[in-house]
């Protein structure tokens, strides 16, 4: 099969997805999150969860080829609302729209860019803290 598209051509379309996206609020039905045991897992957000998509390097987010040749963007997150999918996980990034150089769009993005009702409604909010395990849900209790 022979390439829809040059590397160039999908690079370019990472990059605009990407501008149209950073800094928005967004709605997503599947967050990307590291558990206790330091693993990362997928979870699914039923309601959607209410996030920011953070700023960041172009060639460690818009930009990442995987090893099956495909750009596989991922996006820094600021949790925005509590959600109980992120008890006793840290929720780390949400996954672009994959995009193959031979068939295009493969797999679309597990979030949509919220209403411009709440864009505004979270325009100057703090995301939560996401740096403690559990910090979205009930603290963690130690172990003795």
């Amino acid at each position: 099969m022979t390439e829809k598209f040059t590397e160039s051509e999908v690079e370019s379309q990472a990059i605009d997805r990407y501008h149209e996206i950073a800094g928005k609020v967004v709605l997503a039905d599947e967050v990307v999150c590291v558990d206790e045991d330091n693993r990362e897992v997928t979870v699914m957000c039923d309601p959607p969860a209410v996030l920011r998509i953070e700023r960041g390097d172009l060639r460690e987010t818009a930009i990442r080829w995987t090893s099956s040749n495909l750009c596989a963007p991922i996006y820094g997150i600021s949790v925005l609302e509590p959600h109980r999918a992120f008890d006793f996980v840290r929720p780390s990034h949400v996954e672009g729209a994959v995009v193959s150089k031979k068939a295009g769009d493969l797999r679309p993005a597990r979030f949509e860019v919220a209403s411009p009702e709440m864009q505004e409604r979270y325009r100057n909010a703090r995301g939560l803290d996401n740096e403690e395990v559990g910090g979205c849900g009930p603290p963690r209790v130690p172990t003795p």
